[in-house]
């Protein structure tokens, strides 16, 4: 099978520590957000992308504000405040003709045309595009799974998180390519668990005296990862349904 975009990000990344997709989500949200901040900010088109969806989730908001350029972020922003403001300003409650409106229509519930407008429209565009890259990386490792050069550092790997090992199964339809995943995985989680084990058996008093190893001593963290992903990445998503 002829190689695809991303097959060879995916296979440095497997070198690095932690979940390889985990880890190639971080690096290109990282440089989404750093062309947004830098290249973007007064572009129109990403402008109506930022009021559609009320700016960023609150996980990718929050990284905005660590990058710096202060005022790229204000320029942004402004847009879904001022879109927000014209909706309080037109539809308060008992405010206005639309409002009075609204309330006769709908007695029972008098906020929700102001809860319909002042929801966004559209999904996050960092989460969205973390989204169809996810899919992307994800697919390549499913295809390109019982390939000697994925197999090889697969193998040598921290392996996948959870999440992401389920998403490579799900997207796997060869029996031989799932068993082998699989079979790789359970290695790798087999290693950490001997890891986990002798770093708790290590911290027991009987056997203070042993010396607690590299991985040993980072092994609980690196559980917590495994089991739940990279920190950042899989929290929820702000989707449109």
């Amino acid at each position: 099978m002829e190689t695809t975009f991303g097959f060879y990000d995916l296979i440095e990344t497997f070198t690095k520590p932690g979940c390889a997709v985990c880890n190639l989500l971080q690096a290109e949200t990282t440089r989404l957000l750093d062309s947004i901040l830098y290249e973007y900010a007064t572009d129109t088109s990403t402008q109506a992308a930022f009021r559609d969806s009320r700016g960023l989730c609150s996980e990718h908001g929050h990284q905005l504000t660590q990058m710096g350029n202060a005022l790229g972020i204000a320029v942004l922003y402004e847009h879904p405040l001022n879109d927000v403001l014209r909706i309080l300003q037109g539809t308060a409650p008992g405010g206005g003709s639309q409002a009075r409106l609204m309330t006769r229509l709908f007695p029972q519930n008098p906020n929700g045309a102001i809860i319909d407008a002042l929801t966004p429209t559209k999904p996050c565009i960092a989460c969205a595009s973390q989204a169809e890259t996810e899919a992307r990386f994800v697919k390549i490792l499913s295809d390109f799974a019982d390939d000697e050069r994925m197999t090889g550092v697969f193998r040598a790997s921290d392996g996948l998180c959870l999440p992401h090992f389920i998403q490579v199964l799900q997207n796997t339809a060869d029996p031989s390519r799932s068993r082998l995943l699989i079979a790789i995985q359970t290695d790798i989680w087999t290693r950490l668990r001997d890891e986990l084990r002798e770093f708790m058996r290590k911290n027991d008093y009987q056997h203070a005296s042993e010396a607690i190893t590299e991985a040993e001593g980072v092994s609980w963290r690196r559980v917590v990862a495994r089991m739940a992903g990279e920190r950042g990445i899989l929290s929820p998503r702000r989707t449109i349904s």
